[in-house]
């Protein structure tokens, strides 16, 4: 089933599609995640976990607007939907935040937040590849990214 970037503020009412509708997300947003991952380890983060939240969903801006300051992502989403201007048939790709927080911070805090997804924190860390929380579509899912889809990695 395709999603469109509108439909990531909210959930659908069907568990399968928002778990699909994040795992579009995280796809989506694919690059950004591989920056970010790179700065953390590159600033000495262990085992970062990468939180990719979704500023304009009903449990993401909270949690957007605690982290970063109201301000700050009002003017993000501000920009963000100036900066896609499409016509009135076409949408536009939600606004995202992310966050990296070292494993174990993850399964202590994240846990709290998500209790659902405390078994899929404490699993460890992940070899050759990292943890990415999507807070979007009304909750919050656990994916595992592999470094080898890295965008403009080449095949082997």
């Amino acid at each position: 089933m395709d999603f469109n970037d509108d439909q990531c503020s909210g959930s659908t009412g069907n568990a399968e599609h928002d778990m699909d509708g994040r795992e579009a997300l995280l796809e989506a947003s694919l690059g950004n995640l591989f920056d970010a991952f790179d700065i953390a380890t590159s600033e000495g983060v262990n085992e970062p976990v990468l939180i990719l939240i979704d500023c304009e969903d009903v449990i993401g801006a909270p949690i957007a607007r605690k982290w970063e300051g109201s301000d700050a992502v009002d003017a993000a989403i501000m920009s963000n939907a100036m900066g896609n201007e499409t016509s009135e048939h076409e949408e536009r790709a939600t606004t995202v935040l992310i966050k990296t927080v070292p494993l174990f911070d993850s399964q202590q805090e994240l846990s709290q937040l998500f209790p659902y997804l405390a078994d899929a924190l404490a699993s460890g860390p992940v070899v050759d590849g990292f943890y990415v929380l999507v807070i979007s579509f009304g909750g919050a899912g656990v994916f595992t990214v592999p470094m080898a889809t890295r965008p403009g990695q080449a095949d082997s």
